[in-house]
């Protein structure tokens, strides 16, 4: 009996082990695989630029997102992203739902390569 008691033990044992060896390998896994997601990230030195857009009619969020999401050349962005930090600078944007009306006042910023600046 103490036989089988000790073989049990030492799968246990044996089996603690993997499980902990499996932990340290998807754990390298992710750090390493974040690094290179967010090293694909880095496109030079960046900028940020701050504009305020005036809405003219027929505008919507979306829309001008859209057309500043063009400019931003220092790094990828969404759209998504993107109208979220629009709404960062412009909380009133929560209390309308996100929607603008003619002459109100959109403050966005974005992000351009150093080197375009320099360029200019």
């Amino acid at each position: 009996m103490k036989d089988f008691l000790e073989q049990v033990e030492e799968a246990r044992a044996h089996k603690r082990g993997i499980e902990s060896a499996l932990k340290k390998f998807l754990a390298g896994t992710v750090i390493i695989g974040a690094a290179v997601i967010c090293a694909g990230f880095y496109d030079g030195d960046q900028v940020r630029v701050e504009t305020v857009y005036t809405v003219q009619p027929g505008d919507t969020l979306w829309s001008i997102s859209e057309e500043y999401l063009q400019k931003n050349t220092g790094g990828r962005r969404y759209i998504l992203e993107f109208m979220s930090g629009i709404r960062e600078v412009n909380p009133w944007l929560l209390e309308t739902k996100d929607q603008v009306h003619p002459g109100d006042k959109v403050t966005i910023s974005y992000w351009i390569k150093k080197s375009e600046v320099e360029n200019r």
